[in-house]
């Protein structure tokens, strides 16, 4: 689960900075813009670009974040081997040794 938070994180962190930096220039370049129509797709596409900016980038740093909590949490909830309490068990009484 923490590998799917991660990956899912970066992601969104990737898709929002590409969202950040290509689609707004893509908006402005189009030709179309300029009827009464594309005015109107123009301010609807900005106001969810603006939106999708908002959440997305902070939502994948927050997965980023959450997954790195995750791993330390599990490694944490899972002792070593070593670390682990070892059970004591009484020695047979019938099996003695020769004291010297």
């Amino acid at each position: 689960m923490p590998k799917i938070t991660l990956w899912s994180g970066i992601g969104l962190a990737l898709a929002g900075g590409v969202l950040a930096a290509f689609v707004q220039p893509a908006l402005y370049s189009s030709a179309w813009l300029n009827t009464e129509p594309g005015q109107t797709f123009l301010y609807l596409g900005l106001l969810l670009l603006d939106l999708l900016n908002t959440l997305v980038i902070p939502l994948g740093t927050a997965l980023i974040a959450a997954s790195l909590v995750m791993f330390y949490l599990r490694g944490r909830s899972l002792p070593a081997e070593a670390d682990r309490p070892k059970r004591w068990v009484l020695p047979d009484p019938l099996e003695r040794r020769a004291e010297r």
